[in-house]
Parts: structure tokens; C-alpha cells; sequence
């Protein structure tokens, strides 16, 4: 995480929308330096404030959101090697599972053929994704797909990250949650 972290902070700090920064060879001698760095660094800076992203969002915005979710998954597989688990608030694993969408959609990935359908349970969520012509077509509704994963939003959300698929109901192809779950970025 200490490098995403200085990664992060370099972006913003140099505020240039259009090119990617290299970032300086001053990293911070610890892990908790570093975080301290990049939090001082999204207080400086409006969340409006440009800066590079591999993405279309090229604002602060993106990285507050980002590091949001990085830090909440990386966090949970620290825990899991102690053989705890804290939860995911529905909020941010919503927002982490839209997120994961919009960047999987903006990547220049292949995407499997079949279709799949996310839902949760425990809150109002719902996509339908399908890939046609090579673009990801994301619907926010109930639908009908090749494979159905359905559980908890915080599952729903970890399952997109390739954390598994134990506390979640799947049908259909197994392949094709298969090949959702491990779709990048």
C-alpha cells in the first residue's frame, strides 16, 4: 500500500490532468509516513482539482475514492490472516462496487461473452453486465443473465475484487463467475 499511497499523493501533489507524474524518489521511510503524506495531501487539495488518472476522472476525487477502496480491501485480507473480518458498510461497498464497474468499463480489457447479474440482498442494488462489440454495457435493474451472483453488497463488492465467492449465492455457468470475478482493473 506504501507505494500506491506515494503514488497517489505524487498525482495529486503535481496537479497535471493531462500527464502522468513520476513520482520523486522521496518516498517516506514508513508505511504510516506515507499514509500521513497522502492524507495531508487531499486536505490541501479540492476534491475538483485536477490531476492524472488512468481513467476519465482526472480529478482529487478519483484517488480520495480509489484509496477508499483499496485501503478497506487490503485492510480486510491484514485481517484475514489474523482469522478476522470486520464488515463493509453497505455505502461504501456500493460505491466500491461502482466503481470497480466504471473502471472495468473504461479499461481496455476483453470481456467475458456471457452475461452476469449481480444483486444484493442486504440493500438496493442490482446490474445486469454484458459485453457486446467489445464494450461493457452496465444496467442498474434486475435481469436475466447467464450467471446470477447475489449476497451481501460487502460480498458482492469483494467478489469483484477476486476475494471469493464463500458468502455469496451463485447460478448459472460457473465459468462465467469465474471469469467476472477476476476481470481487472
Amino acid at each position: 500500500m506504501k507505494m500506491v499511497w506515494w503514488f497517489g499523493a505524487s498525482q495529486i501533489s503535481a496537479g497535471n490532468e493531462n500527464e502522468r507524474t513520476v513520482p520523486s524518489d522521496e518516498m517516506k521511510n514508513s508505511p504510516l509516513e506515507q499514509l500521513e503524506h497522502l492524507l495531508d495531501v487531499f486536505q490541501i487539495k479540492d476534491f475538483s482539482s485536477p490531476c492524472w488518472s488512468w481513467t476519465s476522472n482526472k480529478t482529487v476525487g478519483f484517488w480520495v475514492r480509489r484509496m477508499a477502496h483499496e485501503n478497506t480491501v487490503h485492510n480486510l485480507d491484514a485481517e484475514e490472516t489474523l482469522g478476522t473480518r470486520s464488515s463493509i458498510s453497505n455505502l461504501l461497498a456500493l460505491d466500491g462496487i461502482e466503481e470497480k464497474l466504471f473502471l472495468i468499463s473504461e479499461s481496455d480489457i476483453s470481456f467475458p461473452h456471457n452475461s452476469i447479474h449481480l444483486h444484493c440482498t442486504d440493500c438496493e442494488g442490482e446490474w445486469m453486465l454484458t459485453a457486446s462489440s467489445g464494450d461493457l454495457e452496465i444496467k442498474r435493474e434486475h435481469g436475466k443473465g447467464d450467471a446470477a451472483v447475489r449476497g451481501k453488497a460487502e460480498d458482492i463488492f469483494l467478489y469483484l475484487w477476486g476475494r471469493g465467492q464463500e458468502n455469496l449465492e451463485c447460478f448459472g455457468d460457473e465459468e462465467t463467475i469465474n471469469n467476472w470475478s477476476n476481470i481487472g482493473p
